[in-house]
């Protein structure tokens, strides 16, 4: 469809660039209009038909549904009993009875005491970590995305800590950069300390 349309384009500008300047492939201007304008016209309508046979088409789809729907007994759910909306913004909200089950309250205690081993498990290591930590070399230096902070240059071998001299300097060179998170990882790499 969008062929004929394109077609009927270019045979139109070759009409128009044939009438007002000089004849592509004619030696006349009428002829040029015949030759040129025949086509176009002709492209032109063959869009147009398909576009309203594509058009109608549609129609017949939507009002074939339409009658389906109507001739149908279908109808949509609804519910049957009491409906109490809630409204979650004021703060109402619908209890749901529970029975007294042994079973769910067996299971709810022992859903509290995982909970309970679980945030004594994050607590014992975090003071771990922060033991650890202690040492310099073990610090880990991370950005605000947590990415690695400390660079290492890979063609001196070189490794750079946030707020030395030349940390700026090597943050703009993105080419031989290599990343780490601690001093000892660095280290262990094969990097070295810039000398002050």
């Amino acid at each position: 469809m969008w062929i004929a349309y394109t077609i009927g384009l270019v045979f139109l500008i070759m009409l128009v660039k044939s009438m007002i300047i000089k004849p592509i492939l004619f030696k006349e201007k009428w002829q040029a209009g015949v030759g040129y304008g025949l086509p176009a016209i002709l492209c032109f309508l063959l869009f147009f038909m398909l576009a309203y046979s594509d058009y109608s088409s549609e129609q017949a789809y939507f009002k074939d549904q339409k009658d389906r729907y109507t001739a149908s007994s279908w109808h949509p759910p609804t519910v049957s009993g009491s409906v109490t909306p809630s409204n979650p913004t004021s703060g109402q909200y619908v209890s749901i009875p529970i029975s007294q089950d042994k079973n769910l309250q067996d299971g709810l205690v022992n859903l509290q005491n995982d909970l309970s081993t679980l945030e004594k498990d994050v607590a014992t290591k975090t003071l771990s970590t922060s033991s650890a930590s202690d040492d310099s070399k073990k610090q880990p230096y991370i950005d605000n995305n947590g990415k690695p902070a400390i660079i290492g240059d890979t063609d001196s071998k070189i490794y750079h800590l946030p707020g030395d001299p030349y940390y700026a300097k090597e943050m703009q060179k993105l080419s031989n950069n290599v990343y780490f998170r601690t001093i000892e990882e660095a280290e262990a790499a094969g990097y070295r300390a810039i000398k002050s």
